[in-house]
């Protein structure tokens, strides 16, 4: 009986010459295949700014930050013997003491910008830290005394150059006979980083640690801490915040940029929610066409029963029909989507607006969970949207259908 139903099935959908499948079919399955399409690429989007934002932060920061409270005694033996009680732990990778503080770069060719300075050991920072992978030059040779890394965003709006020496103003001063003047230090450009984000790239400077201790007059705070494995931070968060010294506080990546990205996770479930309305009125063509089709048909729906056709039989006709539509055009919209997302990934350097969205391209990262979702979702609601016509095709009364007009 299954071939007739799909005989018949398959005649419903074809348009009235016999060629092809029908107008209102070709829209039903439109709206299924831009819906499907739509989704996967914009998840695809979605999953790549979310990889690549991730990916950068923790490129440009440790995975776990180690504080000194403001109301321990901060003394050098204090740090020390918080770094060895660090480093003795198995699942870390590496530690170095930091030294935060902000300036201003003053140009030699004219122009001032506000920065954040890191001061970081030279020989620990590449092992912490992705930096490594950003510099431009690697002139890791030339990085101490008083010399500086700065973001490539930052060197550019101030025309410096590698080699080039400027002046950084500290937020501090010195007393002197003429008073209190601001306190400054003449440093040099070893190197340039780009990451990428322009949070980091236009606003970070680095120098090494003695010098950062010397222009800010503290010993380091904080620590940076690097886990060998990325899926032990949270645990190691806790387990540092309990086994060292009470007068520290103890943050890992993800807690210092909570907000930032919560946010990111409710923006792609809105687009995720917003795209799958398409697909959600796509069922409801797939559902008015074949309305119409029974419509049609009733007169044919009819006969059936008359020559002893069940009321499964005809439900099965027109299910098929729907399941047709929702099977087609997921396939053919997931393909679309995989292959416009795969375009945009490896051929198509989408520019984006640094200022607006901190990176310089279209990040794409193409997820299999989020395409099988996607293709599970769109035979859900076509399946569903096929229920209620075929229902109503299978409750057609012979008597009454037979004096229909068809």
């Amino acid at each position: 009986m299954t071939k007739i139903e799909f005989f018949l099935a398959r005649r419903y959908l074809a348009s009235r010459r016999g060629h092809g499948l029908s107008v209102i079919t070709w829209i039903a399955l439109a709206g299924v295949i831009v819906g499907v399409m739509s989704l996967v690429t914009v998840l695809a989007v979605m999953s790549g700014f979310e990889k690549e934002l991730k990916t950068k932060i923790l490129g440009n920061n440790a995975h776990i930050l180690v504080q000194v409270s403001e109301e321990a005694e901060l003394s050098r033996s204090l740090v020390d013997d918080l770094l060895k009680q660090i480093r003795a732990n198995p699942k870390i990778d590496s530690a170095m003491p930091v030294v935060y503080g902000e300036a201003f770069i003053l140009s030699p060719r004219g122009g001032a910008e506000g920065v954040f300075v890191k001061g970081v050991d030279p020989s620990l920072v590449q092992r912490v830290l992705d930096l490594k992978n950003y510099v431009q030059e690697g002139a890791w040779d030339k990085f101490h005394d008083r010399s500086v890394i700065l973001g490539e965003s930052l060197a550019s709006d101030l025309r410096i150059s590698t080699g080039d020496w400027f002046t950084l103003v500290l937020n501090k001063g010195d007393f002197s006979p003429l008073g209190l003047t601001p306190r400054m230090q003449r440093l040099q450009v070893v190197d340039t980083f780009h990451s990428g984000m322009t949070q980091y790239d236009s606003r970070h400077a680095y120098i090494p640690l003695n010098l950062a201790e010397t222009l800010f007059e503290t010993l380091p705070k904080s620590i940076e801490v690097r886990a060998k494995d990325v899926r032990d931070i949270s645990y190691l968060r806790d387990q540092l915040a309990t086994t060292l010294n009470a007068s520290v506080r103890v943050h890992d990546w993800l807690s210092l940029n909570k907000d930032f990205l919560s946010a990111l996770r409710l923006e792609k479930t809105v687009m995720a929610v917003i795209l799958g309305l398409i697909v959600l009125v796509a069922a409801f063509n797939i559902t008015g066409s074949l309305i119409m089709i029974v419509r049609d048909k009733t007169r044919d729906i009819a006969i059936l029963k008359s020559m002893g056709a069940f009321d499964q039989t005809i439900l099965k006709i027109f299910f098929f029909q729907g399941a047709f539509v929702g099977i087609v055009g997921t396939i053919i919209g997931s393909l679309l989507g995989v292959v416009l997302s795969f375009v945009l990934q490896n051929y198509v350097q989408f520019p984006l607006d640094k200022e607006v969205y901190m990176i310089d391209t279209l990040p794409v990262d193409l997820r299999l969970s989020d395409v099988g979702l996607v293709a599970l979702g769109a035979l859900l609601i076509t399946g569903i949207a096929t229920l209620y016509p075929a229902r109503l095709a299978a409750s057609v009364i012979p008597t009454e259908g037979l004096k229909a007009d068809g």
